[in-house]
């Protein structure tokens, strides 16, 4: 599901946990804006704008350790080219649900550092 990378852990160990706290707030907001976008551009068949938030989504996702979630915006995509709308609306719903539970465990490693801390 997800697991904090260690380019994030090294930075932690380091003490700077509060960048890292910053990183997966940042990242949570950055993609679930990018889904409201993601979401906009399907419902106007936009393969172009489709393709770039997949893109960048996945980029952001492969760095903050959330593999599942890469994996899956990577196939949208590719997939978005090939214009076939219900596929990607399926494939960008899946991706929804994996963000779903990777921002809960994110949400759950936030509290325990804070807690800790």
């Amino acid at each position: 599901m997800w697991h904090l990378p260690e380019s994030l852990r090294e930075i932690e160990e380091a003490g700077d946990d509060s960048i890292v706290l910053e990183l997966i707030d940042s990242f949570q907001n950055d993609t679930a804006s990018r889904f409201e976008r993601l979401h906009d551009a399907i419902a106007r068949f936009d393969a172009a704008t489709v393709k770039a938030q997949a893109h960048s989504m996945r980029g952001s996702a492969r760095q903050m350790g959330a593999e599942a979630l890469a994996d899956l915006c990577q196939a949208v995509e590719v997939g978005a080219p090939k214009m076939n709308w219900p596929e990607l609306g399926y494939q960008v719903n899946q991706a929804k649900v994996r963000f779903a539970e990777v921002r809960s465990a994110m949400s759950a490693y936030v509290k325990a550092r804070r807690r800790a801390g």
